[in-house]
């Protein structure tokens, strides 16, 4: 069962990728994809997404930081017997930041790690009480090959493993365990979870004309079932993102847009039940790096009713900068 040093090591093998910047900025003359060239097929400069992956393998740095918020989402409480006794009404807010880094390994390797943050709360006593509070710490890890380059396409594939580190405030089930006759000193109050995943990808980018491109990112994985060391079960993903580059138009003007969507199996887990549509913009006027941001809308997985599904609104702001 993985712990917190599994995560500590994630963390530092990101540290020295970091280090190694100086050394891609210096190599970077002798390569004839540096400095953002290989993310260009037929003119067209693909643009970055959280949820929906590239199939580039140059060395590349990224941050990014956002949030969200789902609102007017209703939480039943039940007898023992599944009688629904009453509904409460309630906002969700979320907040996210991450880091990551990928390192060029020869003409067409790449290898990458990230570590991320996402803060999780209810907004008012109400939705605080049906859905706590939590704080997942993610670290990840990749390999990705670069399998056919064309003059508008490219396809790649990828081995992915990532560590999700959860800590829950639940104070819905500190209620529930004093309702029900329990000790208040057994009562529980705070909850981890402890999830490895991992997955092989394949994906492909095709540049349809300077203005116009498409990507396709599936996924087929295993991820650890919470609190079920000794079990895993199969996952699903599948990435969908189409793109307009208006400084390619006559309009000549550096702004970016991506419309998507992505879809993730199974729905009724909150590590792998995540779905909805991508709506990005970003600035263009640059070769080496992208900066933008990404807005949609989600559907997720209820922490305490994973048969109930709550719509949220998210906005992240990305750098990418291209060595």
């Amino acid at each position: 069962m993985p712990t917190k040093p599994a995560f500590r090591r994630v963390f530092n093998l990101v540290v020295c990728l970091l280090l190694a910047l100086p050394y891609s900025a210096s190599a970077r003359e002798g390569d004839p994809m540096a400095g953002g060239e290989e993310r260009h097929l037929n003119g067209h400069g693909f643009l970055p997404s959280s949820y929906v992956g590239d199939p580039f393998v140059s060395t590349t740095f990224q941050n990014h930081t956002g949030g969200g918020v789902a609102m007017d989402f209703n939480t039943s409480f039940t007898d023992q017997e599944g009688n629904v006794l009453f509904t409460v009404n309630g906002d969700l807010f979320f907040a996210d930041l991450g880091l990551g880094f990928q390192q060029k390994l020869g003409s067409k390797f790449a290898l990458g790690a990230n570590v991320s943050g996402l803060v999780r709360s209810g907004t008012s006593a109400q939705s605080l009480l049906t859905e706590g509070a939590d704080l997942n710490r993610q670290g990840g890890l990749w390999a990705k090959y670069r399998l056919l380059r064309s003059e508008k396409s490219q396809l790649s594939v990828g081995l992915e493993w990532s560590y999700n580190n959860t800590l829950y405030f639940t104070p819905g089930d500190f209620a529930r365990y004093i309702a029900d006759g329990g000790s208040i000193d057994d009562a529980p109050i705070l909850a981890s979870t402890k999830v490895w995943t991992s997955g092989i990808s394949l994906i492909w980018a095709r540049a349809f004309s300077p203005v116009f491109a498409l990507k396709l990112d599936g996924q087929f994985g295993l991820y650890q079932v919470p609190d079920n060391s000794d079990v895993y079960q199969g996952s699903y993903r599948l990435g969908l993102l189409g793109e307009m580059d208006l400084n390619r138009t006559r309009l000549n003007f550096p702004l970016g847009i991506t419309l998507g969507y992505t879809q993730a199996l199974p729905d009724d887990d909150p590590f792998t039940g995540l779905s909805g549509t991508l709506l990005g913009f970003w600035y263009t006027g640059k070769k080496e790096f992208v900066v933008g941001l990404e807005t949609g809308f989600m559907n997720i997985v209820q922490v305490y009713q994973a048969t109930e599904r709550v719509d949220a609104n998210f906005g992240i702001f990305t750098l990418r900068y291209f060595f």
